[in-house]
């Protein structure tokens, strides 16, 4: 009997020093904090209204005129500017009177004819890289060239860029070219820009 008391108790040595029970004092865990950040945009235009004032002369008067769009947006991904006209009509327009578009478009835009008018973006599409400064009753330039607002529903994109903004600007100029044939009055149609996200 005392030899099995004997044999237990190294059992129980044994099993104390080597065996594979431990003691746990630490456990950890981890967690993923997520917020998405919704993207916003904003864009205005200088003053609303931009004036192109004509005295027309025989051989045709030429004004050119800047309109400052500015966009800010936190995307990443930065922003499209596109322009179109706000309704169907393409025409400055006084009671029965027009003054039509140019018949250029934006990827072939075409020296100003008189009694029409249009915009450029400097070295955007077809456009001149330069030369578009503002001018008031000048001889219609035989270089600068100009398009057609486009109708609503088909806008044209003025500019595209690639990440966030803040208070980036694009100067859109417009121009009317008038000779004596045109009826006076005042002239009016609205163009609509829409700033997007990418």
């Amino acid at each position: 009997m005392k030899d099995l008391r004997l044999g237990l108790f190294l059992v129980a040595v044994v099993f104390t020093l080597f065996g594979t029970t431990a003691i746990v004092s630490a456990a950890t865990a981890t967690t993923t904090i997520s917020s998405q950040i919704s993207a916003v945009i904003s864009v205005f235009t200088t003053s609303g209204t931009v004036n192109v004032d004509v005295t027309p002369t025989g051989a045709g008067a030429q004004t050119i005129a800047n309109d400052t769009v500015t966009v800010s947006t936190n995307d990443s991904s930065g922003y499209t500017l596109q322009l179109e006209e706000n309704t169907a009509s393409t025409d400055l327009v006084s009671g029965s009177n027009t003054i039509p578009h140019s018949a250029g478009s934006q990827t072939t835009p075409i020296v100003m004819a008189a009694n029409t008018w249009g915009y450029a973006v400097a070295g955007v599409g077809g456009f001149n890289s330069s030369g578009y400064t503002p001018t008031s009753n000048a001889a219609i330039s035989g270089t600068l060239k100009f398009a057609a607002v486009p109708g609503s529903g088909s806008p044209n994109t003025l500019k595209t860029t690639s990440g966030v903004a803040s208070n980036d600007t694009t100067t859109v100029v417009y121009a009317v070219a008038a000779n004596t044939s045109q009826p006076s009055g005042t002239y009016t149609n609205v163009v609509k820009y829409t700033a997007t996200a990418n």
